[in-house]
């Protein structure tokens, strides 16, 4: 077929649209596979500024296309009319044109029009195509490499970011413990720390800047007032749990009662909250009478509900492609939850909706349900078509009580499995 990208003359053509349809021009084209460049754009998607209904969109495109135009001298072009995309997406027309117009000017897509506007592909005996008007992937093709590097960058940009978010936390609150300790030696310290706060620089020069005022104060102290081992973050009196050897889940259901493995995860995984909660209640009776409730549930006992029989192996061995998207292995609780910025991201969860959940669940059942969320999303995209308003539905079964995120986990885990063994 023709390798020219026609752009229609009734669309308004701007730099990224002329940019894009030069891309879907070029000869040399990489060899990709469908499942790689679609695991790739969803990693690329905050970088590009994909996110919301253009995610959507660029994914029912994705698995739209057929694995075979993405090798070769094929073209991925797929042929589905705006009014289908809306019925798909719950959207207005016009709101996918907006969307495709943005997968176009991020360079990962490109027009290829007819002269009447339609888009279809005509294809030889042998698949090929050998006519085809619609959205061109072949930009995403081109790119591939360029892609591969920004999301390196992005991911290591993000540690890094990450980093400076728990130093800022960790020297923040070293900081306050001096203050409280010797006020009269820090007189003026809290005033300088809400200062570096208020400062309009990067988070990692901000870390730069907490870490410099710690230093000083540490060193304006007298050598008998220095403190030792303040704030440790992370600290807490669970016995870790270091037999990491993980057995298929369905096997595991088989060989042993689940009231032996609920008692086993109740006192390890929830010790932590469970102790806050009681303390809670113990200082002040009536939010007992709050937590149970018709009205209102306390978050330490939802976050309990809903993490009472999952464990961090059951993620880890759940969510095997939520973990290689973000590049992160689940291997604890805290990892869980510093990864849920990321995993938001993924998803096109809004910060105020990741807020609003951590709010409401605990931040670790709240980074639990996003990681399940996602890995949902990439098995099958057809069947969570708003991935945001799933994870915005699972939190309210979680404050409904009718949540089993278990049996979820437990479901994606058996998949897994049984396609390995297959």
């Amino acid at each position: 077929m023709t390798e020219a990208s026609a752009v229609a003359s009734f669309r308004r053509v701007t730099p990224g649209i002329v940019a894009s349809a030069r891309l879907a021009m070029a000869n040399d084209v990489p060899d990709t596979t469908k499942s790689e460049i679609a695991l790739l754009l969803k990693k690329a998607a905050p970088v590009l500024g994909i996110d919301g209904t253009t995610y959507h969109v660029m994914d029912i495109l994705l698995g739209l296309s057929r694995a075979d135009d993405w090798k070769g001298s094929g073209r991925p072009i797929v042929a589905i009319s705006n009014a289908k995309l809306a019925e798909y997406t719950m959207r207005s027309e016009r709101t996918v044109i907006r969307c495709i117009r943005r997968l176009v000017e991020a360079g990962i897509a490109a027009y290829r029009d007819s002269s009447t506007g339609r888009r279809f592909v005509y294809r030889n005996d042998q698949g090929e195509v050998v006519a085809g008007f619609g959205i061109d992937f072949t930009p995403a093709r081109v790119r591939v490499e360029e892609l591969t590097r920004v999301v390196a960058r992005y991911q290591q940009r993000l540690a890094i970011e990450l980093a400076a978010k728990r130093d800022i936390a960790r020297l923040s609150r070293a900081i306050e413990d001096m203050c409280v300790a010797f006020p009269d030696e820090t007189a003026d310290v809290r005033a300088e720390l809400a200062a570096i706060g208020l400062l309009k620089i990067d988070i990692v020069a901000r870390a730069k800047e907490t870490q410099l005022l710690h230093d000083r104060v540490v060193g304006s102290l007298p050598s008998e007032h220095i403190p030792f081992n303040m704030a440790s973050e992370g600290d807490i009196s669970v016995t870790p749990i270091i037999n990491t050897t993980l057995e298929s889940p369905s096997e595991s259901k088989n060989e042993r009662t689940r009231s032996n493995e609920r008692d086993h995860n109740l006192h390890n995984d929830r010790y932590a909250a469970d102790l806050a909660f009681e303390k809670k209640l113990s200082a002040n009776p009536a939010v007992e009478q709050e937590t149970f409730g018709v009205a209102q549930r306390d978050v330490d006992t939802v976050q309990g509900e809903i993490l009472g029989s999952v464990s961090v192996g059951l993620l880890q061995a759940a969510c095997p492609e939520a973990q290689a998207m973000i590049g992160t292995q689940f291997d604890s609780w805290a990892t869980l939850s510093r990864s849920g910025e990321v995993l938001r991201r993924m998803i096109g969860l809004s910060e105020a909706g990741w807020a609003d959940g951590k709010q409401k669940v605990g931040s670790y059942a709240a980074a639990a349900i996003l990681a399940t969320v996602l890995e949902k999303s990439i098995r099958d995209p057809e069947q969570i078509s708003k991935p945001g308003g799933y994870f915005r539905a699972m939190i309210d079964r979680a404050l409904e009580g009718k949540l089993n995120l278990e049996r979820s986990l437990f479901g994606l885990a058996d998949n897994r499995y049984g396609k390995t063994q297959k």
